[in-house]
Formats: C-alpha cells, structure tokens, sequence
C-alpha cells in the first residue's frame, strides 16, 4: 500500500511539472515579401536540453540560432526564459509552413505547434527582420476596452485602455497626441498614473500591460454613437542583436505611435410601454423615502420634509419629485442636497430637496405620498416606489370662522411662496438698531486732535515706506528670481525627503509637479494632459525650449517608477525640475 501511495504521488509531481512547461514558436511578421527576412523564435519556459529546429523548407537561414537566456525572481518566485532565433530568407512565394521544433525536459518530448507565413511578390523598399520599428509594431498594443456595448440611455459602461508591451520590450516615455472627447457622454477620467504594471495575455501571447486610465460615461443620446480614439507617442525601447561587456542585449529607442482606435456603441432608449406616469429619467437602483425632522409642533414653528433618493445610478442628471401639500401650509423653495461619489464604477450616494413647511393654525395635516419610479436596466423593468402618507399635528388655535386661511399659501407643485395682504403673520425682524438719546459732536473733542496729530505723525513714516517698496518695485528680475526660489523650495520639499527612495522619490516629484500646475495654471488634475499643459504653458509666455522640458520631465517622472534608477540620476531629475520650475516662473505673464 506504502509503494502504491509513494507511486502516485510521483505520477502527480511529474503532471504536474509537465503541464507547467510552454514551448512556442512566433514569428516576426506572418506576411513578408519575397525581397525581405523574418525572424523566428522558439521560446521555452525551462531549461530544455537536445534543441531541435525544423528544416525551415521554403526558406534560407541567413543566420541563426541565436540563443539566449534570461532569469528572474518576483515575489519569491523563479521564472526563466530561454530561446532559439533565426533569421529566415525567402525561396518563393506563397503560403509556407513552418514546421515543429523539438526539445527535451526531464526525459520528456516537447514540439511546438505548426503555423504559415504567406510570402507575396518583391517590394521596392524591404525591410529587415531586425528591424526596430517592426519590433515596435509588434509589441506595442494599445487598447480599448468597454464594458457593454449596448446600454440603455443614462446606463453607465466602462472605458479601460490598457497598454500591451511585450516581455522583451519596454516604454520609457509617452505623449498624448489625440484626446476622446466623449461629445454625446456624461464623463469622468480617472487616469492610473500611480499604476504598476501586470503580467497578462494579448492574442493568447504572454504581455505586460499598464492600465493608463478608465473612463466612466453615461450615453445622453439614444442610436449608434462614437467613442473617440485615444492616440499616444511612444517612446519604446526594443532589443537589438548587440550586447554589452557583461553579455546583455543592448536596447535602442525608437518612436512609435499607437492609438486604440474609435468604438462604436448602440445606446438603446428608455422603454415607452409600462412607463409611469412618476418617471423622471431615473436610471439605476435606488431607495425612495420622503422624512419628517418632527411629527409634532406648534403653530408658527418650522419643520423640514426631505425627500430622499439614494443608491447608485445617474443620480446628477435625474429629476426628483415634487412635495405636494395642503394650501393651509406654507412651504418654501427647497434646497438640494448632493452627497454623491462618482468613481469608475459610477455614481453612488444620495440627493435629496428638503423643504421648509411652516403651518399657521393648529390642527392635523396630511402630506400626500409621493411616487418615485427609476428604470433598473440589469431587470429591464420599471421600479415604482411610494413614500406612504405623512401626519402633522399642530398646537395651536385654530383658524377663526371667515379667515382666509389661503391668503398665505404655497403652490407646492412649484415651491414658490407667495404671501398676500391678508396674512396674519408678519416677518420678525432678527436685529434692533438703538438710537442714543443726548447727541455728541466730534469736531473740537479730545478724539478730533487725536486724528489730527496722529495723521501728522505718520506722514513722513508714509512716505519712507513709499520709497522702500518703490525701489524693490522697480526691481522686476529681483522680485522674479526670488519668487521662483521660493516656490522651487515650496513645491520640491517632498521630492527632496524622498531622495534615495526611488519610487517615493519619483512619486513626490510628479506630485509636486502637479501642484506647481494647479497653482500657476489654475488647472485641475483630470484637465492635466500633457497637450492641455504645454498648450497653456506656451499661452502663458514659457518659450518652447522650457516647456519642452517640463513636459519631458513629467513623462519621465510616470516612467521612471517602473525602471531602476540610480541616486545621481534622481539627483539630476530633482536638479532639473528645480531649474525648469525656476525659469518658468520667470517666464509666465504676470
């Protein structure tokens, strides 16, 4: 028995190490002309012994294999990675195949899978394999990805863009080109520039991917609409065949630029059949009640009604409704209340109008219910809700025979209060002004010569103070310098402590960027792309060398957190962003 269990559990370990393994095969490009070369890899995840490649018929290897290996830890966890390249030309045209490699592991047999590349006639302009800006194309993705492409009007859907890089390419700085707009949307941008990067798939293939921002919109028209594209420059940093001393692939920057392309989505209407007659454009999943902060009170006293709507859904762009009330009882206007959060997810938190009654004669009143009805687009079905009846009672004499109890009234429907002659309450004043009686004279008193001599006194202090703030007036290069010391000194402190700590460091900095913006440019952080920034730096007098450089410096403050770096390099940045903020605040238009 012993034996049996020792067996099975080998059985499970070797199926297990087994279904671990990945041996694949990709090329660079799956349609290439005759004139031109494509680069094949085999890539394997373990260290594989007795490399195969298949005879590549149809084609001449230029060169190849070219082997390398590379290994990491990430959270306590190995991962490796091992491949053979080679360079392929061409022998013909048409659909070619290339064949199964072979390798070895652990005593077990492993073939990657088949696939074609289709070889079509000469171009006049071929390119190389090795080519960095087809590596770039390659291995940079950038993506739209929306939650729902059929909502109803005022459903909020989700836009995730997210940035595919390959393992063995990486990014070091981008600009937006081509800001969405986002014409027929209620919108929110919440952009990730604190985002860490994650290991994922893009068409079945191993990727890191960075999720640049998400947007929440809320469709304000029925029919097909268009969500713009969102297009960035990139700068992409791609492996050459070169290496360094210690054997390391050498990478080369390159320009590339990529956009997610436009989206389109199908916004359905708000169903016309078994729509209430209480609807008022509601959207979501709500709770509905209408308060009282006091049951009981006395004639003259105020009390508040609050009509209530929470839960989630589109509750800044709903309409609540309306208080009825008896003619008998004066109410006023009401104020809105807003506690509503909106985040990716959407809008959550209440509203709420609360009205002011004030009733004038003693006796018991009735409010009556009030209906609200929303549509929940997840049951596709309208939700009505009543507020049940409410009871005042009021102490307090009631109204003499022949009174006109309505002379005081309220069109509850519209909350405005209008108060005729006849009302029997007037306005109670909230201050009283007292008149002295015996009447005094300032002219020729005590405190008169008081002014008087005082006023002499200060004249010639006046004018030496004058003079003082004359001359440092005039001084305008002066007065610029030392406001841009002190709002360098102001707006790097933070950046300064974080020397030494790379991602703290870099976070502060981009921080303290941000507040130098908000400050000078009186811009908020969701307006702050880098097209909106360097468009109002340069309407603002910077010339286009500074600015270039602040731009370059906020690009490479969201890079940097995601590559090493040492301290003489984050001493530079800090010492750049002290100069650029200086002659900034030099340059921009009092």
């Amino acid at each position: 028995m012993r034996q049996l269990i020792i067996f099975s559990f080998l059985i499970l370990v070797s199926w297990s190490s087994l279904a671990q393994v990945e041996f694949t095969a990709s090329a660079s490009r799956n349609q290439i002309a005759v004139n031109e070369r494509v680069r094949v890899e085999f890539k394997m995840n373990v260290a594989g012994d007795n490399f195969t490649p298949p005879n590549f018929e149809g084609f001449q290897v230029v060169s190849g294999p070219i082997q390398s290996f590379s290994q990491q830890w990430v959270n306590g966890k190995s991962s490796m990675s091992k491949s053979y390249s080679y360079i392929l030309k061409p022998n013909k045209t048409g659909k070619v195949s290339i064949k199964q490699a072979v390798m070895e592991y652990e005593g077990a047999e492993y073939k990657t899978v088949p696939f074609d590349i289709t070889i079509s006639s000469a171009v006049d302009e071929p390119k190389d394999a090795n080519s960095e800006e087809i590596t770039a194309s390659t291995d940079i993705h950038l993506v739209a990805e929306v939650s729902k492409s059929n909502p109803y009007l005022n459903e909020p859907i989700k836009v995730v863009y997210k940035l595919y890089v390959a393992n063995n390419t990486g990014v070091s700085g981008w600009n937006e080109i081509d800001s969405p707009k986002y014409p027929d949307f209620w919108s929110l941008n919440v952009d990730n520039r604190n985002a860490q990067a994650k290991n994922g798939t893009y068409l079945g293939q191993p990727y890191r991917y960075l999720q640049l921002r998400e947007v929440v919109l809320y469709p304000q028209k029925t029919g097909e609409l268009v969500i713009e594209p969102l297009t960035l420059d990139l700068n992409v940093e791609v492996p050459t065949n070169k290496r360094d001393f210690f054997g390391r692939t050498i990478f080369k920057t390159v320009s590339k630029t990529v956009s997610a392309g436009s989206r389109k989505i199908n916004v359905k209407p708000i169903p016309t059949v078994g729509r209430p007659a209480s609807y008022t454009g509601a959207v979501g999943d709500f709770k509905f009640r209408v308060e009282l902060d006091k049951a009981q009170l006395e004639a003259g006293e105020s009390l508040n009604a609050v009509v209530k709507v929470g839960g989630t859904g589109n509750l800044k762009l709903m309409e609540l409704p309306k208080l009825k009330a008896p003619q008998s009882l004066e109410v006023y206007e009401p104020a809105r209340g807003n506690d509503v959060k909106t985040s990716i997810a959407g809008m959550k938190g209440t509203i709420s109008d609360t009205y002011v009654i004030v009733p004038q004669y003693g006796g018991k009143y009735v409010l009556p219910p009030v209906e609200f009805s929303y549509f929940d687009p997840k049951k596709e079905q309208f939700i009505t809700l009543n507020s049940g009846e409410n009871l005042i009672e009021v102490n307090g004499p009631a109204p003499a025979a022949g009174t006109n109890t309505t002379a005081a009234n309220t069109n509850a429907g519209t909350g405005k209060n209008h108060i005729g002659k006849d009302a029997q309450f007037a306005f109670i004043k909230t201050t009283t002004d007292f008149v002295s009686k015996e009447k005094t004279y300032f002219f020729d008193s005590a405190g008169y010569w008081s002014v008087i001599g005082g006023s002499l006194l200060l004249i010639p202090i006046v004018l030496l103070v004058r003079r003082k703030q004359e001359a440092i007036a005039s001084d305008v290069i002066g007065n610029r310098l030392k406001t841009a010391n002190k709002l360098s000194k102001k707006y790097l402190s933070a950046a300064r402590k974080n020397l030494g700590n790379h991602e703290q460091f870099y976070i502060s900095l981009e921080k303290s960027l941000h507040n130098y913006l908000k400050a000078k440019l009186n811009i908020q952080t969701a307006e702050m792309s880098k097209d909106r920034v360097s468009e109002l730096l340069l309407e603002r007098g910077a010339n286009q060398e500074t600015n270039k450089e602040f731009i370059e410096l906020l690009a490479s403050c969201e890079f940097a957190r995601y590559t090493p770096s040492s301290d003489s390099g984050m001493q530079q940045d800090f010492d750049k962003a002290s100069k650029v903020i200086n002659e900034i605040d030099k340059q921009l238009k009092r």
